[in-house]
């Protein structure tokens, strides 16, 4: 049956399509149910393993630099993902510096962090250790979070 193009549904686009299907199969092979527009689909992101020296708060992460994700932080060069909490983390020459994985130009998480550089998978915006641009088309710094380090605990602030 030929339906009358007055009454037809609006197809997304190609590139829309692309976009969700590539989206929906990367994480669906990581086993997240986190959207491609960053909204929650069926749930909340799995909590870290125990075991991991990772807690998530409310507006708080706590690391234990013994646990076994939150110890690749204890080494200057060090850098941790924290997906679950949109969150970075990084030992700047023994600093711990804590970032949103939200890029400032179109919000996409940032995953890469390779020659002391954050790098964004959608364009290719590139941020320092300290969270400054170093390369566009992002044209606003990382939001940065607190850190204090007492020993082997260390808490970041998301504010």
């Amino acid at each position: 049956m030929h339906l009358p193009s007055s009454n037809r549904q609006p197809s997304a686009s190609r590139r829309a399509f692309v976009k969700t299907a590539c989206c929906s199969a990367v994480l669906a092979s990581l086993g997240l149910t986190v959207g491609c527009d960053g909204g929650a689909e069926g749930g909340a992101a799995e909590p870290p393993p125990p075991g991991s020296g990772i807690t998530l708060g409310s507006n708080t992460i706590t690391l234990d630099l013994t646990g076994t994700q939150a110890s690749k932080v204890a080494v200057a060069g060090g850098v941790l993902f924290i997906p679950q909490a949109q969150a970075m983390v990084v030992n700047d020459a023994g600093t711990l510096r804590a970032f949103a994985s939200v890029c400032t130009h179109e919000a996409c998480d940032i995953t890469r962090f390779a020659e002391a550089r954050f790098t964004c998978p959608c364009h290719g915006s590139q941020f320092d250790a300290q969270g400054r641009v170093t390369r566009g088309p992002a044209t606003r710094n990382l939001t940065a979070f607190a850190v204090e380090r007492a020993g082997n605990t260390v808490t970041i602030t998301k504010a």
